[in-house]
């Protein structure tokens, strides 16, 4: 199943302090801040993740997801991406935009959320992975892989 299908189940579970003020399937401005960290329960993690890649992937809004969702402290494990929140913003809106990518999957379980990512139609693979403490997004890796010229699997990448 879509995350898109399972957002407004997840975002129903927030309790008022981390909701927004109106139900809004995909709520663009949180009542509350999610950083520093606050506890969450599992459920309310799985819901702001998602709201997270929402906003990043589908509404291509990188400045409002990590100003929302991400830790000033936010580490980077990405070669191609400066450390901190502000460095990451700046290059994911040039980023986000000028890349064609569809969402193949997307998962939250224990405090880890991945997207795998079909960037330019089928060219590469990217596998996002984010780690949450609490409410807030603090550690971000991925993994890519460019389709070979020569590839023999009909079913390669995807």
């Amino acid at each position: 199943m879509h995350f898109l299908t399972l957002l407004p189940l997840a975002l129903a579970t927030l309790p008022t302090s981390l909701a927004s003020p109106t139900p809004h399937p995909y709520p663009t401005a949180p009542q509350a801040p999610f950083c520093p960290p606050k506890p969450a329960t599992p459920s309310q993690q799985h819901a702001i993740f998602f709201d997270f890649i929402n906003k990043l992937y589908i509404l291509e809004d990188p400045t409002t997801a990590y100003l929302t969702y991400v830790s000033p402290d936010y580490i980077n494990h990405s070669p191609y991406a400066p450390q901190g929140r502000a460095a990451a913003i700046a290059f994911l809106q040039y980023l986000i935009p000028s890349v064609n990518r569809t969402i193949v999957h997307e998962t939250f379980e224990g405090g880890i959320g991945f997207v795998h990512l079909n960037v330019a139609g089928g060219q590469m693979a990217v596998a996002d992975v984010f780690r949450l403490d609490g409410s807030c997004v603090m550690e971000h890796w991925d993994v890519d892989q460019a389709k070979p010229a020569n590839a023999t699997n009909p079913l390669s990448l995807f």
